[in-house]
Protein backbone atom coordinates (compact mmCIF):
# COMPACT_ATOMS: atom_id res chain seq x y z
CA UNK A 1 0.00 0.00 0.00
CA UNK A 2 1.54 3.42 -1.24
CA UNK A 3 1.93 6.15 1.41
CA UNK A 4 1.65 9.63 1.72
CA UNK A 5 2.71 12.31 4.85
CA UNK A 6 0.89 15.51 5.11
CA UNK A 7 3.30 17.99 6.35
CA UNK A 8 2.06 20.20 9.28
CA UNK A 9 3.35 23.40 11.09
CA UNK A 10 4.37 21.55 14.28
CA UNK A 11 4.55 18.31 15.99
CA UNK A 12 1.50 19.20 17.64
CA UNK A 13 -0.76 19.62 15.19
CA UNK A 14 0.37 16.83 13.33
CA UNK A 15 -0.92 14.98 16.47
CA UNK A 16 -4.05 16.94 16.42
CA UNK A 17 -4.05 15.64 12.51
CA UNK A 18 -3.98 11.99 13.57
CA UNK A 19 -6.36 12.60 16.38
CA UNK A 20 -8.90 13.57 14.05
CA UNK A 21 -8.33 11.04 11.41
CA UNK A 22 -8.09 7.95 14.06
CA UNK A 23 -11.67 9.28 14.84
CA UNK A 24 -12.94 9.41 11.68
CA UNK A 25 -11.47 6.24 10.85
CA UNK A 26 -8.51 6.61 8.77
CA UNK A 27 -5.40 4.73 9.75
CA UNK A 28 -2.74 7.48 10.20
CA UNK A 29 0.53 8.08 12.45
CA UNK A 30 2.79 10.71 12.95
CA UNK A 31 5.86 10.72 11.47
CA UNK A 32 8.86 12.77 10.80
CA UNK A 33 8.76 13.99 6.84
CA UNK A 34 11.91 14.98 4.70
CA UNK A 35 14.28 17.48 5.32
CA UNK A 36 13.61 20.62 3.62
CA UNK A 37 16.66 22.78 2.43
CA UNK A 38 14.98 25.97 3.41
CA UNK A 39 12.57 24.45 6.41
CA UNK A 40 14.71 21.69 7.95
CA UNK A 41 13.03 19.78 10.77
CA UNK A 42 9.11 18.71 9.76
CA UNK A 43 6.12 16.40 11.19
CA UNK A 44 3.76 15.32 9.50
CA UNK A 45 1.10 12.55 9.50
CA UNK A 46 1.41 8.97 7.36
CA UNK A 47 -2.20 8.22 5.52
CA UNK A 48 -2.58 5.79 3.15
CA UNK A 49 -2.84 7.22 -0.87
CA UNK A 50 -6.24 6.05 -1.17
CA UNK A 51 -7.06 7.85 1.43
CA UNK A 52 -5.75 11.20 1.11
CA UNK A 53 -8.30 13.53 -0.83
CA UNK A 54 -10.63 12.44 2.41
CA UNK A 55 -7.71 13.16 5.20
CA UNK A 56 -7.07 16.55 3.53
CA UNK A 57 -10.75 17.38 3.31
CA UNK A 58 -11.14 16.73 7.01
CA UNK A 59 -7.82 18.25 8.08
CA UNK A 60 -9.65 21.44 5.89
CA UNK A 61 -12.85 21.59 8.12
CA UNK A 62 -11.26 21.31 10.88
CA UNK A 63 -8.69 24.28 9.95
CA UNK A 64 -5.78 21.77 10.28
CA UNK A 65 -3.05 24.00 8.73
CA UNK A 66 0.01 21.46 6.50
CA UNK A 67 1.89 22.88 3.94
CA UNK A 68 3.17 20.05 1.30
CA UNK A 69 1.90 16.43 0.52
CA UNK A 70 4.99 14.20 0.10
CA UNK A 71 5.55 10.40 -0.83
Amino acid sequence: MEKRIIVTGSQTSAIKAMRLLEKEGISSKTVRAPKSPTKGCRFGVEVSFYHLARATSLLDRARINYSDIVS
